[in-house]
This record gives structure tokens, sequence and C-alpha cells, in this order.
């Protein structure tokens, strides 16, 4: 198991989920996972982790200052260039799950694309992603940092960090700046979040080490 140090955590409020048991009644006992999640190492989804044998690799994008400060001043190439660096995974990698939660939402449309090109060659056929959007652009997510407790319970904290500019995205705008992966399946919660699974739309076989 690869992670970065726990994270001292804070007393965590419970959120329940129904999407995320969907993610994971579809991996084959015993198989090997490669599990990317934007954000930092919470000890409980270390510990839900444990349970699997995989390679976790938490990256935390939210708080890169090419995404807070430089994000204006830097131009496309740049701006993939970036994600690239801190996407850079052992060569021959690929990605079965990734935990998104709300971060897509605060990626404007070129940071979105960036995005979605630096992630493209760590997936495969087989890739699937759990995330968080809004039903309307009119909804406001809160600035929250989740964990995974168990297939049907989410921890949920607040950032100690000052949230990001918002940039919520429609789903036609989603298909098309982050067309790595298609809509699979959504749940609307009361609080107007959508709750998402994704699938890779990669069809290529890779080959690659897992």
């Amino acid at each position: 198991m690869s992670m970065a140090a726990r994270t001292t955590a804070a007393p965590a409020a419970r959120q329940p989920t129904k999407l995320l048991a969907d993610l994971f009644r579809q991996v084959a006992p015993g198989k090997r996972l490669v599990v990317l999640e934007i954000g930092t190492a919470l000890p409980e989804t270390v510990d839900f982790f444990a349970d699997y044998r995989c390679r976790l690799h938490f990256v935390d994008l939210y708080n890169e200052k090419f995404l807070r400060e430089d994000r204006d001043t830097l131009d496309d190439d740049a701006l993939r260039d970036a994600f690239e660096e801190r996407l850079s995974f052992r060569e021959g990698s690929r990605i079965d799950l990734c935990l998104l939660w709300d971060f897509l939402t605060f990626l404007d449309d070129r940071a979105l694309r960036a995005f979605n090109e630096a992630l493209k060659p760590w997936l495969h056929p087989g890739t699937r992603a759990h995330g968080f959007g809004v039903h309307h652009l009119a909804i406001r997510l809160e600035n929250v940092q989740f964990g995974i407790v168990d297939t049907e319970t989410l921890s949920v904290r607040p950032r100690a960090s000052e949230p990001m500019t918002y940039h919520p995205h429609s789903q036609i705008e989603m298909a098309d700046l982050f067309d790595g992966f298609a809509f699979e399946r959504g749940l609307l919660l009361p609080n107007g979040k959508l709750e998402m699974l994704l699938r890779s739309r990669n069809k290529a076989g890779s080959g690659a080490e897992r």
C-alpha cells in the first residue's frame, strides 16, 4: 500500500451514500486495485482500504498554488503540464478507481479540460470514478473534505483552507470538457447535490502493469 502520511483529522459528520456501494460491488474479491483520491489521506479512508489489496495515491489538488493563484497566468499547455506533474505515477500504472469528490466543481473550463487530458493516460477500459456535482448551477457546495467510513457511509469535515473559486458544470459541459469519462449513474440528494458514478471511455486494452 502506497500513500501519504495520515492527516490529523477533526471529528467528522456522517453522510449516507448509495452509489459508493455500486462502485465496490463490481470489484472482484482479491482483485488488486490502484486507487486515486483527489485529497489528503484521512484515517477512516486508509482504514477502509486496509481490507483491499491496493495501492493508494492521495493527490491534494485542492491546495495547489497553480490552481489557487497562478491559473489565470498559465496558458493551456502550462496548465496541463502542471496537472501532469502532480499526476506522475509509476510508469505503466493504470488507475482502477478515482475518488474525485467535489473537485471538478472548482475547476473552470480550461482547468477541467487540462485535468482531463492529464488524467487520461492513466485510465483503462474498466476505470470508474465517484464524485459530486450539482443538479442546478445555482446550487453551491460546502467547503468540506470527504472520507470513506464504509461503502454506505462517508465522513464529512470542514476544510481548513479557504474555498477555491466555484465553477459548477452542467452534465453537457462535463461530457464535453471531461470526456475521459462517461456519466454512468446519478443520484439527486436532498441538498441539490448530484452524487455521480462515471466510467472511463477508454476502449483499448492497456496491457500495462497494474
